[in-house]
């Protein structure tokens, strides 16, 4: 898959309705022109996009053509590789452009019905194609080479190839992978339920501001009610949020628990020994990188209980809770930042990244890349959506706020990633592995950080920065690891034959979150509900990756900032570098 989506969440805003006082969500049509992103880029009309469907629905139909034949030359295993990715470029073309549109606004059933289109497709797709593998891997090591040396053009394919040969005892027969291919939309389900319950469903209510003023609840604007210096309206927002997933308790723990059985039959189906091994053997990531990782971060917990014990003296509270985690310990210098004024902090921030960088970079801002602030029904969190056939999108819910900056700078770390693998790769090398990706946006967060501290007007504005910085290190680092081990331990829990319910799921994560954060911390009645609202959940294994990336990031950007030309080649050359080797190998080659 050379489509990618990469996520991250973030905070939002909203503008006052005069007739009923509370403070509501934007309609899309409220929004100027400049702030939303182009999907006439990819599609003019809807009618462009039907067309292209018809052409992918014939291309699907030649795939099979092939079946059988493989073997029978270089050539032909060629143009049936060849055939195969363009079919990919089309169809990904049609499935980003469906998507971006339903996340424009998740209530619009006319765009739901096209996802529901296009996903029924990707399982035509895949059944089409899913011959392909198990005859490759059923060729000979000698006739593999000779069939090169007679299609010399088939050496494209060589880490491929490879790839495919390596994972050989996890591929099944032509008919079991058809049955697997068969199964997508199946397997995709839980994820496309949790997704319309948590976009399209659900409703927040309202909560009291600190002005007194009644304020509709989104996602995005619960990250900045957190931050409010009134603890009234830090618990008020935390115990209001929490309650709207309690509406759906049970809906979403057989939602997430059918994920995580999805994602044990596939490891099974495929001969692997748990759903780790399975997740972490796609990308040849060793076993011993991710339980190396929570190990370490078990040893230290004592730094994050002396973090806890620090956030309750400033703050001065009885007793530390979870609402009180988030505040800044240095509220009166609170910065506010616009998109227009982020983008130009950005673009300043990232100079060491180099000159034809921040051309890209700036491109991006101005070329309709980015759909920039919050609407009703849209799609939440923020994102970077790689696509060959045009050029990467941004999806954010931008709220004036210094972690939203941060925010954009990540993404748009995503997208530049996206944009020197597709110049640089052929289609089948140009998308990236999360393992590199998470280092390519959170390098850029690293260089900002480094140029606002520089340019911090007073001691205040720079304990701030301070005090964010730190809160991104628990919040990348430390709690994506607790995340981590929440998911290694329901996964252990199926595979060793115990059943999952939204009882289960808040046990396991009530006691690691305990463990994490120490005796400092108080948890309330509410708090073990966060883990049936994480999307990420839904992405196996996914969330360690931000943990081994900032680590990685940390070390790229410290070499940067010290002027080492070298290594900004050698930076540069990873982000090009694509899928062209395994991520491990292409972080080796960036000097990590």
């Amino acid at each position: 898959m050379r489509s990618r989506r990469v996520f991250r969440l973030l905070k939002g805003a909203g503008v006052t309705e005069p007739e009923t006082g509370v403070k509501k969500v934007r309609q899309r049509s409220e929004i100027d022109d400049r702030y939303k992103w182009r999907l006439d880029h990819m599609y003019e009309s809807d009618d462009q996009w039907r067309l292209d469907q018809t052409k992918v629905r014939e291309m699907i139909g030649i795939i099979q053509s092939f079946q059988g034949k493989l073997a029978e030359s270089g050539k032909i295993l060629f143009n049936c590789l060849d055939h195969r990715d363009q079919t990919s470029i089309l169809f990904y073309k049609l499935y980003v452009y469906a998507h971006l549109k339903l996340d424009e606004n998740n209530r619009d059933s006319h765009y739901q019905a096209m996802s529901d289109e296009i996903a029924a497709l990707a399982t035509s797709f895949g059944e089409a194609g899913s011959f392909i593998t198990p005859e490759i891997t059923a060729i000979s090591d000698d006739l593999l080479l000779k069939m090169k040396t007679d299609f010399p053009r088939l050496t494209l394919y060589d880490h491929h190839l490879d790839e495919i040969r390596r994972l050989r005892a996890h591929i099944l027969s032509p008919s079991e992978e058809k049955l697997m291919a068969l199964a997508g939309n199946v397997t995709r389900g839980p994820s496309q339920i949790f997704r319309m319950i948590d976009d399209a469903d659900i409703k927040y209510g309202d909560i009291t501001d600190e002005n007194g003023e009644k304020v509709t609840l989104t996602k995005q604007r619960y990250s900045d009610f957190l931050e409010s210096k009134d603890r009234r309206v830090r618990r008020e927002a935390m115990e209001t949020f929490s309650a709207a997933y309690r509406t759906y308790l049970n809906t979403l723990g057989a939602t997430l628990s059918t994920s995580v059985y999805k994602d044990l039959y596939v490891s099974r189906a495929r001969k692997y020994s748990s759903c780790l091994e399975a997740s972490l053997d796609a990308d040849n990531i060793p076993q011993a990188t991710y339980r190396n990782l929570i190990d370490t971060v078990d040893a230290h917990l004592g730094v994050l209980h002396r973090y806890a014990a620090l956030r309750k003296r400033i703050l001065a509270v009885d007793e530390l809770h979870p609402y009180d985690l988030y505040v800044p310990l240095v509220p009166d210098a609170k910065m506010k930042v616009t998109y227009d004024e982020a983008t130009k902090l950005i673009s300043e921030g990232l100079q060491p990244l180099g000159k034809d960088y921040v051309e890209n970079l700036l491109k991006a801002v101005d070329s309709g890349w980015i759909d920039v602030y919050e609407s009703e029904g849209k799609g939440s969190g923020a994102y970077s959506w790689s696509i060959y056939a045009t050029h990467p999108y941004v999806l954010m819910n931008y709220n004036d706020t210094l972690d939203n900056m941060f925010t954009l700078s990540h993404e748009l770390g995503h997208a530049m990633h996206s944009h020197y693998s597709k110049i640089e790769q052929p289609y089948i090398y140009s998308g990236h592995s999360i393992f590199t990706a998470e280092v390519a946006s959170t390098t850029n967060e690293e260089l900002l950080m480094n140029f606002m501290l520089e340019r911090a007007k007073d001691k205040d504005q720079r304990a701030y920065l301070l005090s964010y910085y730190l809160q991104q290190i628990v919040g990348t680092f430390f709690t994506q690891v607790m995340f981590s081990q929440f998911e290694d331990q329901v996964h252990r829990e199926v595979e060793e034959g115990r059943p999952l319910s939204a009882d289960v799921f808040r046990q396991i994560y009530r006691k690691i979150y305990q463990k994490f954060w120490g005796p400092e911390l108080v948890l309330d009645e509410y708090s073990d509900i966060n883990c049936l609202r994480i999307s990420h959940f839904y992405r196996t294994f996914y969330v360690y990756q931000y943990a081994t990336s900032y680590s990685a990031a940390t070390y790229i950007a410290e070499q940067l900032l010290a002027g080492n030309r070298e290594q900004l080649e050698r930076y540069m050359s990873f982000l090009k570098a694509g899928e062209s080797k395994y991520p491990i190998e292409v972080l080796a080659d960036a000097g990590v």
